[in-house]
């Protein structure tokens, strides 16, 4: 019997009750063990869903991933597609090949480099994130002629953008596909008087149903990719008709597998395919 192991991780080594039944459904087929990642227990294929902390040791992280693959495991979705989705250069990527992305800069820890990219662009507020972070992570909005935040939590470097105020009122939606098809869709809306759609902020999550526009400019963005992956949140907010691409989610997203009917089976369906082709 093949072996899946979904990973968590030793800051949060629980799963999530939301997973149980996605185990329940593979555990007839597959031996399933729930571990943190930072263990190299022997695997025949890595579902690293839970893995919340990998941005606070990056390098490790990394060292796992080779040497899990160096053991023969396989991960769900590539290493490759996972290294390049830990850094958020991978928007300027993404920019850079015509997808409608919240126009992104790269810069160093800087505040002088920052000031001056801040004068340079003219933009009211904007928004800065590490580049490697993780769940809103020391996400920070600065308006014009406001102090510089501190930059110590941002040694990976800045990634700096504008402020959209539709992202507070309209909120996120995030789209889900398993295996290049779309699966659902869910609403992220922001707390009053927040703008940052994530878990720690208050964040209300609802089921969403989307315009075959909206699902299509999502899925254009997956056909940018070198490779297609398994699975994949795509994070984005709707203006109009226009879907603006926030991030994409290639590790470790929540996937709402509790928010449809029929969407556990169409996971493990997938997952069983992947496995059963190891």
């Amino acid at each position: 019997m093949k072996t899946l192991r979904l990973t968590t991780c030793l800051k949060y080594p629980q799963l999530p009750q939301n997973l149980q039944p996605l185990v329940n459904q593979l555990s007839n087929d597959f031996k399933v063990e729930i571990t943190p990642w930072q263990t190299t227990a022997q695997s025949d294929v890595i579902l690293p869903l839970c893995a919340w902390d990998y941005a606070e040791q990056p390098e490790l992280f990394q060292q796992w991933l080779r040497k899990m693959s160096a053991q023969g495991a396989v991960f769900l979705n590539s290493i490759a597609l996972m290294q390049w989705n830990m850094n958020k250069r991978y928007l300027v990527d993404l920019q850079q090949w015509g997808i409608d992305v919240i126009p992104s800069q790269i810069l160093p820890a800087d505040p002088k480099v920052l000031q001056q990219t801040l004068l340079q662009q003219g933009w009211q507020d904007v928004v800065i994130k590490p580049v490697i972070g993780q769940s809103g992570r020391f996400v920070q909005k600065v308006c014009k002629n406001q102090p510089l935040v501190e930059l110590e939590h941002y040694q990976s470097g800045i990634i700096l953008q504008p402020y959209i105020p539709e992202v507070a009122s309209n909120g996120e939606t995030s789209l889900i596909f398993f295996g290049g098809e779309f699966s659902h869709s869910i609403k992220r809306q922001p707390a009053e008087n927040e703008w940052r759609a994530n878990s720690a902020y208050g964040v209300q999550i609802s089921a969403q149903k989307v315009s075959e526009s909206i699902i299509q400019q999502a899925q254009n963005v997956l056909t940018t990719l070198p490779e297609m992956p398994n699975y994949v949140r795509v994070d984005g907010t709707i203006i109009g008709e226009r879907f603006l691409l926030n991030e994409l989610e290639l590790i470790e997203p929540a996937l709402y597998l509790d928010k449809q009917d029929k969407v556990v089976q169409h996971f493990a369906d997938m997952i069983r395919k992947v496995i059963q082709a190891v």
